[in-house]
C-alpha cells in the first residue's frame, strides 16, 4: 500500500472508509472514460488516476537485459533461440503495447502485444532466428510501452550458414600400374570444412584435403574404393565411393553413360552429362550443333539461359586419354515456350437477350489450356478456346473479356474485348398483305406461302397462329416458334373449296414483335369441275375383223398413242383423257383374228373447248 493509500486508511479513521472508497471509485470511473475517450491503445492498468490533494505516480522505466542480441552462425533451415528479459525498475506497473522486429529470419516467439509487467517484476521474451539461406543479416527489435524510454531498440545479429552438402562426388578412376589416382570432392557447410579419406573403409593418414592422391599404384590396388568423410561444425557426412581400377597398359575411354537429352523451358538452363571408362586423365569437348563449345571441357556442361533458337540443339562430347578419343551420342535439346496469341478475342455487340462469343487462336508447345476473364476476375468454367455468355443485359454493356493460354512453359493474356449491349427491337415483317387463290374446283386444293422475316437484332417467338374461312387451312409455323434475327418463317395456307362461290378469310400471325400481330387477308373462288372427253366414230370394215384400236397424238401425223388396251367391238370410242384447250389427233385401225392390224385410217382432229 503506497503513502497515498495509507494516509487515507489510518487508524481510527474507520466510519470514513466507505466514504473514501466511493470517492476513489468515482475518480476512477472517470478515468476510465477519459482513456477511452482521448488515451487509445492503453488501458488503466496500473495507473493512478489523479487527485486534487496528491502528487500523480511517476511513469515507469523500462530496462532491457541486453542492447544487442547476436546469434552467430545459424544454418540454413534451422533455428537459433536468445532470450531476453525486460525488467520494470519502476514503483508502477509498464504496459508494453507492441514489439516490432525487423530484419530476415527474426522474429519474436509467441509476439507480444498488450502485455503488463508488474513494479519491480520481469518479462522473459524468446528471440529466434531462422535464416533461409546463406549471409549476414542484421535487424532490430523495438519495443513500444508507457514507461519512459516508451521505444526501446535492441539491434539483432545473426549469419546464415550453408548446411553441410557434397556438391562434387569423387569419381572413379582408371590408371595404368604405376601411375597415381586423384580423388576429388567439393562440399558446402558451416564453419571450415575438415575431411577425411577412406580406402575401403579405412581412414588413410593424412589425407585431410579436398583431394587426395594415392601412391603409385599396382595391380592389388585394382577394386579398391575410395570415400570421404566431410565435417563441419554441425556434423559430418560421407560421400559416394568412388572406385579406383588398375591395368597392365592404359586403355581407350568408353562412354558408359551417355549424354540425357533434356527438356526445359525458356529461360531455364540445361545440364548434359557423360561419364567414361578407361586409362584416366580424360580431358573433354563438348560441341553444341558440330560447334565446339569454348571452355566446356569438363564431364558435364551446362548452358546459358535458354532461348527459342535453342530449341532442337544437338549436343555431345568427346573424351580423350592418351590412348585415343571417343564421341558420346547427341542429345537434343527441347526448349518450351510459352504460348502465343495469333488470333486475339474481338469486340461483340449483341442485343438484350442475345448472348456474345469471344474467341482466341494460340499457338505453343504441350497441352494448351485456357482462363477466360470477365473484368478480370476468372469466369469458373471458362476453360476452352472460345467463351459464349446467360442471355446479355444492359448491364453486361461495357464489360470486357480475356483469356490467360497456358503451357507448362509459361502464359500469355490476350488483349480485352468489349461487350456493348444495344437495346432489343422486335420486327416481323410478313412478304404479303394478302393471297388470292383465284378459282380451285371442288375436290381439289391450291397452296400459297406467306414468308415473315425477323428484322428486328433479337429472336422473335410467335405465339399464335390463327385462320378463319371455309376452305382454308395453315401449316409450317406453329405457337412457340422462335425466329431469330435475320432468319425466316414460311406459313403455307391451302385452300380446299368445299362449295361454288367467293370465299374469303384471314390468317393472323400474334408473336412479341412490336408490329404483331401480322394479318393476311384470303380470297378464292369454289368452281365446279369441267369433264372434257372427245366422241370417234368410224365406218366399220367390209373385211371380216375381230375388232378395233384407237390412236390419239398431240402432233399432226404422229407418233400416236393407242387408247385401247384391247381391240373394241364397236365403231365408237370415248377419249376421256383429255383436256380444255387443247387440240388432238386421231385415227383408228381394224384387227382381224389372227391379230392383225390394218393401215391407219383418216387421221381427224378435235378441239377441246
Amino acid at each position: 500500500m503506497n503513502d497515498y493509500m495509507k494516509r487515507r486508511f489510518l487508524p481510527g479513521q474507520a466510519t470514513n472508509c466507505r466514504a473514501q472508497l466511493g470517492i476513489f471509485a468515482l475518480i476512477l470511473a472517470c478515468f476510465v472514460v477519459l482513456s477511452i475517450a482521448g488515451c487509445t491503445g492503453l488501458t488503466g492498468a496500473g495507473t493512478v488516476p489523479a487527485k486534487t490533494n496528491s502528487a500523480s505516480p511517476s511513469p515507469g522505466t523500462l530496462v532491457a537485459s541486453a542492447t544487442a542480441l547476436n546469434f552467430g552462425n545459424v544454418a540454413a533451415g534451422s533455428s537459433s533461440p536468445q532470450t531476453l528479459t525486460l525488467s520494470n525498475s519502476s514503483t508502477s506497473i509498464v504496459t508494453i503495447s507492441q514489439a516490432t522486429v525487423t530484419g530476415s529470419g527474426f522474429s519474436v516467439v509467441g509476439g507480444v502485444s498488450s502485455v503488463t509487467i508488474a513494479a519491480g517484476q520481469n518479462l522473459a521474451i524468446q528471440i529466434q532466428f531462422a535464416p533461409s539461406s546463406a549471409g549476414s543479416v542484421s535487424g532490430s527489435l523495438s519495443i513500444l510501452s508507457d514507461a519512459t524510454d516508451s521505444n526501446l531498440a535492441i539491434s539483432l545479429n545473426g549469419t546464415g550458414m550453408a548446411r553441410l552438402a557434397i556438391t562434387t562426388q569423387p569419381a572413379s578412376e582408371s590408371v595404368v600400374v604405376g601411375q597415381t589416382a586423384t580423388f576429388s570432392v567439393a562440399a558446402t557447410g558451416m564453419g571450415a570444412l575438415t575431411y577425411q579419406w577412406k580406402k575401403g573403409g579405412t581412414a588413410i593418414g593424412g589425407a585431410t584435403s579436398a583431394s587426395y592422391t594415392t601412391p603409385g599404384t599396382a595391380t592389388a590396388d585394382s577394386g579398391a574404393q575410395f570415400t570421404v568423410v566431410v565435417t563441419d561444425s554441425n556434423g559430418s557426412l560421407t560421400s559416394n565411393a568412388a572406385t579406383l581400377t588398375v591395368t597392365l597398359s592404359a586403355t581407350a575411354p568408353s562412354i558408359t553413360t551417355q549424354p540425357a537429352s533434356e527438356t526445359v523451358s525458356a529461360g531455364q538452363t540445361a545440364t548434359f552429362k557423360v561419364t567414361a571408362a578407361g586409362t584416366s586423365p580424360f580431358t573433354y569437348q563438348w560441341v553444341k550443333n558440330g560447334a565446339a563449345i569454348s571452355g566446356a571441357t569438363s564431364a558435364s556442361y551446362t548452358t546459358s539461359p535458354t532461348v527459342a533458337s535453342d530449341n532442337n540443339a544437338q549436343f555431345c562430347v568427346t573424351v580423350t586419354n592418351s590412348v585415343t578419343s571417343v564421341t558420346s551420342n547427341n542429345a537434343v535439346l527441347a526448349v518450351n515456350l510459352p504460348p502465343t496469341i495469333s488470333s486475339q478475342p474481338s469486340s461483340q455487340t449483341v442485343a438484350v437477350g442475345q448472348s456474345a462469343t469471344f474467341s482466341v487462336t494460340a499457338t505453343g508447345v504441350g497441352t494448351l489450356t485456357y482462363q477466360w476473364k470477365k473484368n478480370g476476375v476468372a469466369i469458373s468454367g471458362a476453360t476452352s478456346s472460345s467463351y459464349t455468355t446467360p442471355a446479355a443485359t444492359t448491364a453486361s454493356s461495357g464489360q470486357q473479356f480475356s483469356v490467360t493460354v497456358s503451357n507448362g512453359a509459361g502464359s500469355v493474356t490476350s488483349n480485352a474485348a468489349n461487350l456493348t449491349v444495344n437495346g432489343a427491337t422486335l420486327v416481323l415483317t410478313a412478304s404479303t398483305a394478302s393471297l388470292n387463290f383465284s378459282s380451285v374446283n371442288i375436290g381439289s386444293n391450291s397452296s400459297l406461302p406467306v414468308i415473315f422475316t425477323n428484322g428486328g437484332n433479337s429472336s422473335v417467338t410467335i405465339s399464335n397462329v390463327t385462320i378463319s374461312g371455309a376452305g382454308y387451312t395453315a401449316s409450317g409455323v406453329s405457337s412457340g416458334q422462335i425466329v431469330a434475327p435475320g432468319h425466316t418463317a414460311t406459313l403455307n395456307v391451302t385452300f380446299a373449296p368445299a362449295g361454288t362461290g367467293s370465299l374469303p378469310g384471314k390468317v393472323t400471325v400474334t408473336s412479341n414483335a412490336t408490329n404483331s400481330p401480322a394479318s393476311i387477308t384470303l380470297s378464292g373462288t369454289g368452281v365446279q369441275s369441267v369433264s372434257h372427253s372427245v366422241a370417234l366414230t368410224w365406218t366399220s370394215s367390209v373385211s371380216l375383223v375381230s375388232g378395233y384400236n384407237a390412236y390419239r397424238s398431240t402432233v399432226s401425223g404422229g407418233p400416236y398413242t393407242k387408247l385401247n388396251s384391247t381391240p373394241v367391238a364397236p365403231t365408237t370410242y370415248t377419249d376421256t383423257a383429255v383436256q380444255a384447250g387443247q387440240t388432238y389427233f386421231y385415227v383408228a385401225t381394224s384387227v382381224d383374228s389372227s391379230g392383225i392390224e390394218s393401215a391407219d385410217s383418216t387421221e381427224v382432229s378435235a378441239i377441246v373447248p
